[in-house]
């Protein structure tokens, strides 16, 4: 059942890139992002009032803030890449670093200790990466500068 819940989520991720990555390119990456943020938060709250608490404190709630604070910068700079980007490029960059980084802070500084096949995944996406960023004109010498 996991197996098929992670599927799942990464089909939502991937549509969920695809298609703010192509309203970006039309209405802007901060307007997608902050639009995004509260519907999110409208959610969450939602789901807070129905489910309910029986104590929260207030450095959860504060953390909590700052995440999302932090998530929805992160979320315009990542839109806005997509937006002037090349999303099989942009997309895969993105998601591993999204992913190595909480798996890497977990092994620094929580203890956390990965299966050597996890790991031996996380090696892999490393030239898949690699392979996935060259692009069609990888060997090709370009004939003048990009200027971004």
């Amino acid at each position: 059942m996991g197996e098929l819940l992670a599927l799942a989520a990464a089909v939502c991720f991937g549509t969920n890139h695809v298609l703010s990555a192509l309203l970006a390119r039309r209405s802007g990456s901060f307007a997608v992002a902050l639009t995004g943020q509260i519907g999110g938060t409208l959610l969450v709250l939602a789901a807070a009032l129905l489910i309910g608490a029986r104590h929260v404190a207030p450095t959860a709630l504060g953390r909590g803030a700052l995440s999302g604070l932090g998530t929805g910068v992160g979320i315009s700079y990542l839109y806005r890449g997509m937006s002037r980007g090349n999303l099989s490029i942009v997309v895969p960059l993105s998601d591993v670093a999204g992913v190595a980084l909480p798996v890497l802070t977990g092994v620094a500084l929580l203890g956390n200790r990965p299966s050597p096949l996890a790991w031996c995944g996380i090696a892999a996406a490393l030239p898949a990466l690699w392979l996935v960023s060259r692009g069609p004109n990888a060997g090709r010498r370009r004939s003048r500068c990009w200027s971004g």
